[in-house]
Parts: structure tokens; sequence; C-alpha cells
């Protein structure tokens, strides 16, 4: 009789092993498939706050130079540039490194050798803090945004615009892809040598790639004009968002204003398809938890009911 009680009892716990690895298999899968989702969303994250900290840093860099006439000799070439565009003509211009042009406008609005960051762009309502560099190469819209070579310096002036780019639809950072959720009225904000200056959005269009002359050159206004692709994934077409000047004094709260974080569409339904599986797997488990418990239950009723009240002699 014991024998055959040793027997049972060894059968049974072999059956509950495949069910004990079926569901550790599962956690593992469960596991491995929410950080396989989430990895996107933490990597966006991490990228943005990391570009927010390389712009962050520029402006400290800038306020590091203690001698005023370096930062007004910079301005003077970026304004005597400015002038030549005015004259020369507003337009796209190629890249091209073995162009003397194209060298001296690299070596625009650097002050100082430790950066390689001409501005940051700002715009509060929509959590974008970027580092603006020279061009538009893909090298360039990897790590920010990017000055369009061929529109106005970025450094205010009636008569100038400043063309500013940068990537809708990355699978690790944010960059612009909230700008059409700007609205009219909302700031933007550039920093550049020492100085911020305010802008507001005016408007915004929807154009071909290849549409340059959406891009206008208004005398005696003075504006920026912000890219990037659209539609979200598809990036056939170019939202320009148009921004003018707004002389009226910063407030201590602009001065001091810093990235806040705002999560994509995308994020948002990445994290929410997270939190359903991890509610279902809950769910799951603790049903599973109340139908084993019940046969528990029901395994000690029997086993009590089968024992025999007396030995028989």
């Amino acid at each position: 009789m014991a024998t055959h009680t040793l027997e049972h009892r060894r059968k049974a716990d072999g059956e509950k092993d495949p069910g004990r690895r079926s569901r550790l298999i599962s956690l593992v899968l469960l596991l491995l498939s929410l950080a396989i989702m989430a990895y996107p969303v933490v990597s966006t994250v991490w990228n943005d706050y990391q570009n927010v900290e390389v712009a962050r840093k520029y402006e400290e860099e800038m306020a590091k130079i203690e001698t005023p006439d370096t930062l007004a000799d910079v301005r003077r070439r970026a304004e005597e540039y400015n002038g030549y565009l005015d004259m020369a003509g507003h337009h796209y211009r190629r890249e091209d490194p073995a162009d003397p042009e194209y060298q001296d406008y690299l070596s625009q609005l650097l002050p100082s050798e430790r950066t390689s960051i001409m501005s940051r762009i700002t715009i509060p309502d929509i959590s974008v803090d970027l580092p603006v560099y020279h061009g538009t190469t893909d090298k360039v819209l990897y790590r920010g945004a990017g000055h369009m070579y061929g529109s106005d310096l970025p450094i205010g002036g009636d008569g100038n615009t400043a063309v500013i780019t940068a990537h809708t639809g990355m699978v690790n950072a944010s960059m612009f892809d909230n700008l059409y959720k700007l609205e009219e009225g909302e700031p933007v904000y550039i920093s550049v040598l020492g100085e911020k200056l305010r802008y507001r959005m005016t408007g915004s269009e929807v154009v071909k790639p290849e549409d340059y002359d959406s891009v206008t050159y208004e005398e005696g206004v003075d504006k920026l004009v912000l890219i990037t692709c659209t539609p979200y994934g598809i990036n056939s077409d170019r939202l320009l968002v148009t921004a003018e000047r707004d002389h009226t004094p910063l407030t201590e709260d602009e001065l001091d204003s810093g990235w806040q974080l705002q999560l994509s569409w995308w994020m948002k339904l990445d994290l929410a398809l997270m939190a359903l599986i991890i509610t279902l797997a809950l769910w799951a488990t603790l049903r599973r938890w109340r139908r084993q418990k019940q046969e528990n239950e029901m395994t000690a009723e029997t086993s009590l009911s089968d024992t025999p009240s007396h030995r028989e002699v």
C-alpha cells in the first residue's frame, strides 16, 4: 500500500513538472515581448534627453565666453554673410566640402572651438529642444536639427528667413514628430550667441519636397521656416511651419524654460498595448491560481472522505 502511494506521488509530481516548465517559458516570452515593445519608447525618451543635454551644454559654452567682443565679431560676420545672401540670392545650395563658400558657411556662428553647434531651437508647447547644426545631411539630421545651407543664419534681423529642418518618424528620437501640433501664436525660441530670440507660429502648409519656392524672403520680416517630413511614416511631402519674430521682452519663465517629456501618439499606443498585455497576463494568472486552489480544495476533501475513521482488526 505504501509503495503504491509513493509511486502515485512520484507520478503526480512528474505530471506537474511540464506545467511548471510551460509557465516558466510563457513568463520568459512575456518579459521578452514587453522588453521588445518597450525598447523604442525607452530609447526615444533617452535620446530626446541626450539631445536636450547637448543643446543645454551649448548655451553653457556660450555663457563661458568672457569677452563680449568675441561674440560681437562672430555676429558681425554672420550679418555680413546674410547680407551676401541677400545680394547673391537665397536658395537651397548643394553641400560640397570642396566649395570654399561652403567651408565659409561651416565656420559661421562658432565662437568656441569646443562646440560644432550653431544654435538651439526650443518649442515648449510640443516639447522640442534640439541643437541646430550646419547643413541638412543625413549625418546632421540623425544628431538633431539642421540649418538649410543657402538660407539666412538664425541670428534675427529684418528681411531674414532662417530655415531649420529635422526628421519626423525616427525610431529612436522624437525630433520634429509633433511639429504638426504647433498652433498659431505659440512660441518658437532660437538661442544663438548668448541671446534668446522669440518667434510665434503664423501658419503652415504641406508642399512637395522639390517645391523650394514655398520658402519666401520678405523685406522687413524676420522669420523662421521649420520643415519636416509628412505624412508620418510615408514622408512623401514636406510640412512647412512659419514663425515670425516677436520683439516683446522675454519673461523669466521664458529665459529659464526647459524640456518637458511629451509622448508621441505611437509611444502612447505602445504603452497602452503593453498595459493591456500585462493586464491580460495578470488576469490569466489569477484565474489559473483560483482554479488550482479549487482543485486542491476538492482533492483535500476527497482525501478526507477516503480516510477510514477507524482501523479494522
